[in-house]
This record gives structure tokens, sequence and C-alpha cells, in this order.
């Protein structure tokens, strides 16, 4: 038997019994001063050794498989859903027969390494380990799980971010060899850094671009479930009023007249067409923000308009934005070479006048 002081999360102190009997652990708050904790403790034993003890008080350590089941359940109309699904698949794969106490942080690190083995990407293993640690998040929300440890788990370091983006000649090549259907959607891309979920789900309704004074897309349904409100140029403006608007609310349509979801192989046969290698459809994205910083735009107004949540998302960018800094400041070459002590009287003036001794 034992009694102990503990400082809790929110830094306040209290204690604590913690005793075992026949393989149990019995561990609980017990007040604010050892006496307290001692009286709570005797109780607590009475209460064990005739069978009065509340088993809430006990241990809950669910087996990894069938909480992962509940976890799915709970989470099918989640837009990660799908994610989650295939994380789940290689989570329960290696964790199957074992209770989410009895994970450590050294089982993790095995998990790690079964799945740098099989080749598995830095990216997609963190999108595994970040699942497993909801899980435990909701194993102890959901009061599934009591008085068990999580393992600690730390995420890999990844590789920079792509920034493939097409040059202007790429672009307009891309398009000469799309489907007119898809030609729209392909600018709409470029011209907003949208996400093919976000373009291909948008509605009339998400339009303003003749109740505005400066035209805008608004976004409901976004990645990271925040709103946002994407601006529009003049072209893209032209390109919506030159849409037919169809039964639906849906303003992209495929070649059926039926709202559009998937486009890959009509996607695939543009790109090779148009002989573009190594492109994906969210590399659009990256095309619009590179561009966008290419021609004057600043990184803050980018991390708006794509939806990130910290400049950090977009310093993939900076040295595009510095490229362009560097060229505007070229700009100012020779303007004042007339106010310098040496300048010669080609620039129109002899050099600034110094005083006399």
């Amino acid at each position: 038997m034992s009694v102990y002081l503990e400082t809790r999360k929110d830094g306040t102190k209290a204690w604590f019994y913690d005793f075992s009997y026949k393989g149990m652990r019995f561990r609980k708050l017990a007040g604010a001063t050892k006496s307290d904790a001692i009286r709570a403790q005797e109780k607590a034993r009475s209460q064990v050794l005739n069978d009065e003890y509340q088993l809430t008080n006990q241990k809950k350590d669910p087996r990894f498989e069938l909480f992962a089941d509940t976890y799915l359940r709970n989470r099918r109309n989640m837009r990660s859903y799908t994610r989650d699904e295939l994380s789940i698949k290689h989570l329960k794969a290696f964790f199957k027969g074992r209770t989410l106490g009895s994970i450590t942080g050294n089982d993790v690190r095995q998990y790690i390494n079964s799945r740098l083995e099989e080749r598995s990407a830095n990216a997609s293993i963190n999108r595994e380990l970040a699942c497993l640690k909801h899980l435990y998040t909701c194993a102890f929300d959901w009061e599934e799980a009591k008085s068990i440890q999580r393992p600690k788990i730390k995420l890999l370091q990844e590789p920079p971010g792509r920034t493939r983006y097409l040059s202007e000649e790429e672009a307009a090549s891309l398009l000469l060899h799309s489907p007119e259907y898809l030609q729209p959607i392909i600018l709409t891309a470029l011209y907003t850094g949208m996400r093919k979920s976000e373009i291909t789900s948008l509605t009339w309704r998400q339009i303003h671009i003749d109740d505005a004074i400066n035209p805008f897309i608004e976004l409901i349904k976004t990645k990271n479930n925040k709103s946002r409100f994407v601006p529009v140029n003049d072209d893209m403006v032209h390109l919506l009023a030159t849409l037919k608007k169809g039964d639906d609310d849906f303003v992209f349509h495929g070649k059926q007249g039926l709202p559009i979801r998937y486009f890959k192989e009509p996607w695939q046969k543009a790109l090779k067409d148009a002989g573009i290698n190594d492109f994906k459809f969210h590399d659009l994205r990256h095309s619009f923000a590179s561009h966008f910083l290419m021609k004057g735009g600043d990184l803050l107004s980018l991390k708006e308009i794509l939806g990130h949540s910290s400049l950090k998302m977009v310093e993939r960018y900076t040295h595009l934005a510095s490229a362009h800094k560097q060229r505007q400041v070229n700009r100012l070459n020779g303007t004042f070479r007339i106010c310098q002590p040496n300048a010669s009287e080609e620039y129109g003036g002899s050099g600034l006048s110094k005083k006399a001794n």
C-alpha cells in the first residue's frame, strides 16, 4: 500500500492512493492531505477485500483491433475517413492482439521500422502515427480506456514538399490537349490554388461575382474545416460567366452533363499528350502559388488564399519570392546614381556637393 503526492496537469497538487490486490491495480485521487489519502486508501482496501469496490475504479484496457473498429465507426462521416481507414489497416496488422495499455514507445519504433522496411514514405508513416495518437486521445475522451499509459509517439522528419509547377508554356499545352469539360477545372486550379475536392464540390451558391465589389469564392468544406474566401481575378470571372448552369447547383460537370468527381484517365491522357512528366493535379495548386509570388504576391496573402494555418506551409516558395524581389530591386539601377559622391556628368550631374573646409 502507498499514498503519494502528485502534481496534476493544471499545476495543482493532490494525494493519491495506489495499491494492488490479486493482480489488479487500484489507484485514485484521495484528498488534499496525506491523512485524507490514508483514510481513503483504508476504505478502498476494505471495499476490495469485501468485493464492494466499484468496477469503475479498475483499469480499462481494450484490445487494439476492437477499439480501432470503434474508432473508425465513430469517424465514418469525417473528411479524413478514407485516410484513417488506410492507416488503421496498417496499424491493426501490426498491433493485433495487443491492448492499448501494453503498447510502448519501443513498440511504436518497431512499427516505424517495419513500415520503413516496406519502403513506405516518411510522410505516409507520419499520417499513420498521427492517426495512432488521435486514436489514443479518443480512447480516453470516450472513456474506453482508463489508468493506462499512452506510448510516446514521435513523427519522422519529412523532406520538403513538392514545388513542381507549370511554366506558362506548359500550362497552355496542357489546356490545349485537355477535353473541353476539363479545361475550366484546370484553369480554376491555376487561377485560385483551390484543391481538387474544393473545385469538384463547388456550387453556384459559393460564387460571388455579381453581388460583390471584389469577386470571390466562398469555401466552406475545406481540409482544415475552416471556411475561407478566395479572391478571383477578371479572367476567372469571365471563365465562370461562360459556364452553362445545369439542373443542379454544381459548377463543373463531365461530358455526360453530371457533376464531375473523377477524371483520372482524361487527366493522365492530357499530361501525356502535352509531354508533361512527373506532374499531379495537386501541383496545379503549386503552380498558382509559384506564379502568384513570381508576379509580385506576398507570402502572407498566399497563406490566406491557400488556407494554410501558418507561414511555414508556404516557406517552400520563398526562393521564388526572393527571385522576384531581386528583379524588383534591380529596377532601381541608376535611379540614385546622381546622388553618389563620384557620379560622372553623364548621369546629369557632378555628384553631391562637398562642404567647404
